[in-house]
């Protein structure tokens, strides 16, 4: 039989999913066993009978949209500085999406990609 438990914060949402190798005689408060390493359960809210989405706002999910954004800039910086990066050209243009990403109808549902 496993031990698997989601991790729920203050909230009741899911923040992380463990499995350990013996039952605990008393788990933390915080967790609740189930019965898969189910990894689409973080993030959901657990109502004391079920899992629920939460929903995201208009707000939150253009920020969220602009952090990954500006993370894909980030990570990408130091290899637009090698001269002989052999994607540099396909790298410049992706870049340029993301950047423009904002203004367009596809922020912030479609992620550009390289």
């Amino acid at each position: 039989m496993s031990n698997i438990y989601a991790s729920l914060n203050k909230d009741s949402i899911c923040e992380v999913i463990t499995t350990y190798e013996t039952p605990f005689d008393t788990p933390p408060s915080n967790y609740l066993k189930i019965d898969s390493h189910d990894s689409s359960l973080i993030g959901k809210k657990w109502n004391g009978s079920a899992w629920e989405e939460i929903p995201v706002s208009a707000e939150e999910k253009e920020k969220d949209g602009r952090d990954w954004r500006d993370v894909e800039l980030l990570r990408t910086d130091s290899l637009m500085l090698l001269d002989d990066y052999p994607q540099k050209d396909n790298l410049a243009a992706y870049r340029q999406k993301l950047r423009d990403w904002p203004s367009t109808g596809d922020f912030p549902a479609t992620k550009p990609t390289l």
